[in-house]
């Protein structure tokens, strides 16, 4: 190409011209080792996400109870934050005392006579205003543990759930109740304990969507069709 030097032209025993804002070149690095194996490459480990600020810690609770209409028992509050593992039970403790002080979150006694933590206006104001001090990561992290837990213990104080082993397996037994009173049940045989579980934990998830869609079904089902036509 015209405008660049070209090394054929060039008489036999002359210099090589320094260019201007020449570059350097340098050849990538051999990643094969001897043998002909390839040399794996290594890359830094990723630590998981810790959330270790107790005033943070109190947002975060806020925010759940804030979400969970305000209110949340004693025991379930500890099992979405400490036990699910997202803090520990120092931070937990912190957290709890500090918003207990300074009048964020009630300690109150429902009629089972069971701890309950309850937002007050100025937590409110907490969650609302303070969320974004939290990283997204956590709050999402956190946020999730904490509605999949209140939906299962919603689910388990309207369901009878019983597994019963038999010869041939066990047999998962669900019912819905309803005041007190069996609205729906539902016998279902698995060949082994371990699948009746599996089945019952798939139910938990979503009560109300798997028997709305029993009814559903059952509602719109319809008469087989019969072919007459050799009759």
């Amino acid at each position: 190409m015209k405008g660049f030097f070209d090394m054929e032209e060039m008489p036999e025993g002359s210099e090589v011209p320094e260019l201007p804002g020449q570059l350097a070149f340098f050849p990538d690095q051999c990643t094969t080792q001897p043998g002909g194996k390839k040399h794996k490459r290594t890359y830094p480990e990723l630590n998981p996400l810790v959330l270790n600020d107790p005033h943070l810690v109190s947002i975060l609770i806020c925010c759940v109870l804030l979400r969970l209409n305000g209110s949340l028992p004693e025991d379930w509050l500890y099992e979405m934050m400490v036990v699910s593992g997202h803090i520990s039970y120092f931070l937990y403790a912190d957290a709890i005392g500090f918003l207990i002080e300074n009048g964020s979150v009630n300690e109150e006694t429902d009629a089972q006579q069971k701890t309950r933590y309850c937002l007050t206006n100025r937590g409110r104001l907490c969650a609302e205003k303070l969320r974004q001090y939290v990283p997204k990561p956590f709050r999402d992290q956190v946020m999730l543990t904490a509605l999949r837990y209140a939906s299962r213990r919603r689910a388990l104080e309207e369901l009878s759930i019983r597994y019963e082993p038999d010869v041939e397996g066990c047999a998962l037994c669900v019912a819905c109740r309803d005041g007190g009173q069996d609205m729906f049940s539902i016998r279902i045989h698995a060949p082994s304990a371990e699948s009746a579980e599996m089945l019952g934990e798939r139910i938990l998830r979503n009560p109300a969507g798997f028997f709305g869609k029993i009814i559903d079904i059952a509602m719109n089902n319809e008469e087989e069709d019969f072919d007459l036509s050799d009759n």
